[in-house]
């Protein structure tokens, strides 16, 4: 018999993708021209907008940017500091641009809050927004043992009109164009063990985990020369979302990187299209480089591309199957 999760907080959907950046009107333009996502809505995430804000639980003021654009079936949204106390700050700080959280919806914020800082794990920064006969509500938890930070929100309107870009109907110009974010990526020291705290934390599972190296895994390169390594990764379906856990064991490895640069934490979001050759080859001609490449059984392939005027790592993808059994956590949810 399959096991339920025991998680008292459980995520039905990744919501909402979170990239913290230096400039959000910058950033807004650059993911219109380079992947073609967009239009963006841009608001002045500040008071009186946002109210009740509290930063690691005690009252604060700040005053952010927050750009946001539908990606598919997930929002994605760019967040810019601009004064005050924050923690896109604080990560800007420690880890400069880059994926910051995850969130997801709950139909009560506060009670999901308590029920996780009773697990241990207290709210970083918190707050809600107009129109307050709405009772918009956020709360970001810093969930260490899941390798990230995960939002807690509800309310979908915004009691405030942005700044649309672009300000008109326009066709993009991007010759590669994103429809979708596929798969949100997070490194990790212990596949195992964080797919185990993921299920038991928020019911997300079961994993699927599985051996990334040879013969599996071919063609490799690393910054574009040939390559070998050893990998382990674990897959989750979160909603319309591919959640995946990353280890570097052995061999030439972003993954252990960003791990000696940054810790765990989140790394990459990944797109479908039908030919990554040629589309990893339209990114490279714009200036931005391949940190790693392979291809797997049954005609899968990835490419990983280093947008900096993005803040993030997107991986060109191609594949629907893997050729190779995993095994599970829990074990028995075959």
């Amino acid at each position: 018999m399959a096991q339920l999760s025991p998680a008292k907080a459980k995520v039905n959907g990744i919501n909402q993708v979170c990239i913290v950046v230096k400039d959000a009107q910058l950033a807004a333009e650059n993911y219109w021209n380079i992947l073609g996502i967009g239009p963006w809505d841009i608001y002045a995430w500040e008071a009186p907008l946002v109210y009740d804000y509290k930063y690691y639980g005690k009252p604060a003021w700040a005053r952010t940017k927050m750009a946001l654009a539908q990606v598919g079936a997930v929002q994605l949204e760019l967040m810019e500091h601009i004064d005050g106390v924050s923690i896109y700050q604080d990560f800007l700080m420690e880890h400069g641009e880059g994926l910051n959280h995850l969130n997801f919806l709950v139909d009560d914020v506060d009670a999901t809050a308590e029920i996780l800082a009773k697990e241990g794990f207290p709210s970083i920064q918190s707050g809600r927004w107009e129109p307050r006969e709405e009772k918009g509500t956020y709360n970001y938890i810093d969930i260490k043992p899941l390798c990230t930070i995960w939002e807690a929100v509800y309310g979908r309107n915004i009691g405030a009109k942005p700044i649309r870009y672009p300000g008109t109907a326009q066709v993009s110009p991007a010759k590669v164009k994103v429809k979708g974010i596929n798969q949100v990526a997070i490194v990790v020291k212990d596949v195992q063990k964080v797919a185990e705290n993921y299920w038991n934390i928020l019911g997300i599972g079961p994993w699927d985990i599985y051996a990334w190296e040879a013969p599996l895994v071919y063609d490799r390169t690393y910054h574009g020369k040939p390559s070998w390594a050893r990998e382990k990764i674990a897959l989750a379906q979160v909603g319309g979302v591919q959640l995946e856990l990353c280890q570097p064991i052995d061999g030439d490895s972003v993954y252990q990187d960003f791990l000696m640069e940054h810790g765990e934490g989140l790394h990459h979001l990944n797109f479908l299209v039908d030919d990554v050759d040629e589309t990893a080859g339209i990114l490279i001609k714009e200036g931005f480089s391949s940190l790693k490449s392979e291809r797997f059984r049954e005609g899968g392939a990835v490419n990983y591309i280093d947008i900096k005027p993005l803040g993030a790592i997107w991986e060109v993808f191609h594949g629907e199957t893997i050729g190779a059994e995993p095994t599970h956590h829990p074990e028995d949810s075959v």
